[in-house]
């Protein structure tokens, strides 16, 4: 054994010995025969260096708004990076190049790199004159600011912008192409040294194209959000999302805001009870959905309660007729909307981070303590105060109206962080966007914004919690979602989804046991096996099949008190174009946020499936889409 062991070792240590002598030969060889095309690749090397001195110098000057210098900068960094590929092409005629393979791919590289360049020198080429006449008319205003423009010259930067669409669709394609050569190349090479950069670039340019998109759809829906050439009319539902409600939270406050020429002309919130309660004292009589009716003991479905769907366009429409119904019934006009607008705290907050602390009455609003301590303020304070309980929300104005005049003083290079939290927001869905005509609703979806149910082919499943009678509770109530899916030899695939809430708070003005009414989305056709850990006496549970956004839906009562954790799991049996799809390999899960919900951890399995199981653990924090691929 010894014998064969020291003979394996020796045999080893020759092939290691010999087969590193012959790589070093390799290169040797490679190296001579690259030496002819030595000056095609150093020509191209500082044709390519001196273009990113050109581009960086563009940057610079555009940040100091040389417009000519910067466009003439990014021409010189476009034509210098097209000198670097025809030279990098010349290269190609070389021996090594052209006929060894590993060789090759380090020239690839190369080009991947100087065409992702390219790109980028061109896409700054042409958006300099975009910007520049943008610029133009702010500067117009001594501020250089679009809050400061007169209404004439308002107009001309929105049909400005506006009339931009075909260029910045043009930009984002650019964009996504720069992507697709740095997917290209590969980490172990020639850029090795470099690849680290070459890979927060791809994530910088990933997340452009991200916003670009999204630039794409908003500047398209001008028309709409601005009152361009046309004034707009929204209503506002404020959502607080510590009272959680189906579509978002509970709707303590609405606002009008009326837009004309990219100026809000008119804005002003309302404490909801201020329409809830002249309705009730009149002939307002619609009824509300059954468990709004039991568990909050009232016999009227009015405004504050409307947002009952978790599917927002549904929930919106429902709003509108609460609203203009509970006017007419209080003998007033009912009013005539563009839209509906839903807003979540954390959108707030994001723009507190953007325009800064805002005081109000010796307190001040940070994005950290915005949320509790307004509520605070209305519900508690105010007493202090000595504010009468029908005037205590009227600080909701003046916060508005702080934030709108901030947001509306912003420089233009401002605008990409606006950007980037509208964004956020929609993904996170705490901006739900309504609009009544056809065209515009249709950008909305585009956009991620109109909150919409999804009509998904797959499994799916979407958790909505409704807080019924327990204060706040939702701000200390730490959820997590685990959700499984075996697929069986014979029958359909079986899901079993465990809810784990924990409740950390107490009895206090904000927090009490945590009462909701719970629903589960999943695709239409599931059928239930059991139901563990619900209190049979309590349960009051149902199914349903919900037509109208093609799910069936599985909806229980329950409570979890203070200090304790509540557990729940519903299996149930998925319908047969679930089993079907696992059997050609096609299985899909999407799992969807409620606007407002706040989820500790997603775990998802996947077991059964021709494969090995898969597992992942993530958050909820926007929806997600699982592959068994």
């Amino acid at each position: 054994m010894k014998k064969y062991l020291s003979r394996t070792l020796k045999t080893l240590w020759f092939l290691i010995k010999y087969g590193l002598l012959t790589l070093a030969g390799l290169v040797i060889i490679i190296l001579i025969i690259l030496s002819g095309a030595y000056r095609d690749l150093k020509n191209a090397a500082q044709a390519g260096l001196a273009g990113k001195a050109e581009l960086s110098a563009a940057i610079n000057v555009a940040q100091e708004k040389n417009w000519a210098e910067a466009e003439n900068s990014a021409a010189r960094a476009n034509d210098l990076f097209n000198t670097a590929l025809n030279e990098l092409e010349k290269s190609r005629t070389n021996f090594a190049i052209a006929k060894i393979a590993p060789v090759r791919a380090q020239v690839n590289d190369l080009e991947y790199l100087l065409k992702t360049t390219e790109i980028l020198s061109r896409s700054m080429k042409k958006a300099v004159p975009i910007i520049k006449g943008w610029d133009d008319i702010l500067a117009n205003t001594a501020s250089h600011k679009f809050s400061d423009l007169p209404a004439e010259e308002k107009g001309r930067f929105l049909q400005a912008v506006y009339e931009s669409e075909p260029e910045i669709n043009g930009l984002k394609a650019n964009l996504d192409l720069a992507v697709l050569n740095l997917d290209k190349i590969h980490k172990i090479g020639v850029l090795w040294p470099v690849y680290s950069e070459i890979s927060d670039i791809k994530q910088e340019l990933e997340q452009a194209t991200v916003l670009m998109d999204k630039a794409t759809t908003l500047v398209k829906m001008i028309p709409a959000l601005a009152g361009y050439p046309n004034s707009s009319r929204f209503l506002l539902v404020l959502q607080n999302n510590d009272e959680l409600r189906p579509s978002g939270g509970f709707i303590g406050v609405y606002g009008i805001l009326e837009s004309r020429n990219g100026e809000i002309v008119y804005l002003k919130t309302n404490d909801s009870y201020h329409l809830d309660m002249p309705a009730s004292l009149n002939n307002w009589d619609l009824e509300p959905p059954m468990a709004i009716k039991k568990y909050l003991a009232v016999e009227k479905w009015y405004l504050r309660d409307a947002n009952w769907s978790p599917d927002w366009p549904t929930s919106a429409q429902q709003i509108e007729k609460i609203f203009n119904g509970e006017l007419q019934a209080a003998g007033e006009t009912p009013d005539n909307f563009t839209g509906i607008i839903a807003i979540n705290p954390d959108l707030i907050a994001d723009l507190l981070r953007l325009v800064g602390p805002i005081t109000i009455d010796d307190e001040t609003y940070t994005p950290d303590n915005f949320q509790p301590l307004l509520q605070y303020n209305v519900e508690i304070a105010y007493k202090e105060k000595e504010i009468r309980s029908w005037d205590r929300k009227e600080i909701i104005n003046e916060l508005v109206g702080e934030i709108k005049e901030r947001l509306f003083g912003l420089p233009l290079d401002g605008l990409g962080e606006l950007l980037k939290i509208a964004s956020d927001n929609i993904d996170s869905k705490n901006l739900q966007i309504y609009f009544k005509n056809n065209d515009w609703q249709k950008l909305a979806g585009d956009l991620g914004a109109d909150g919409r149910i999804r009509d998904f082919s797959g499994d799916y499943f979407l958790v909505v919690d409704s807080n019924l009678g327990a204060l706040k509770s939702d701000a200390v109530i730490k959820k997590e979602f685990a959700y499984t899916m075996t697929a069986e030899k014979e029958g359909n695939p079986k899901a079993a989804l465990k809810l784990t809430y924990k409740h950390e708070g107490g009895f206090d003005w904000r927090t009490t046991r945590y009462r909701t009414y719970t629903r589960l989305y999943a695709p239409l056709g599931s059928r239930l096996l059991s139901l563990e850990g619900l209190d049979e006496v309590n349960a009051d549970f149902s199914t349903e099949d919900d037509l109208a956004l093609n799910k069936t839906v599985f909806a229980f009562f329950w409570n979890i008190e203070p200090g304790t954790t509540g557990q729940i799991t519903i299996n149930y049996l998925l319908p047969e174009t679930i089993k079907t799809q696992i059997a050609n390999d096609e299985y899909r899960l999407l799992v969807q946020k409620q606007s407002g919900q706040r989820v500790e951890a997603l775990n998802v399995s996947l077991e059964g499936l021709k494969r090995r199981p898969l597992q992942w653990t993530t958050n909820l924090e926007t929806e997600k889409v699982f592959y068994a691929q």
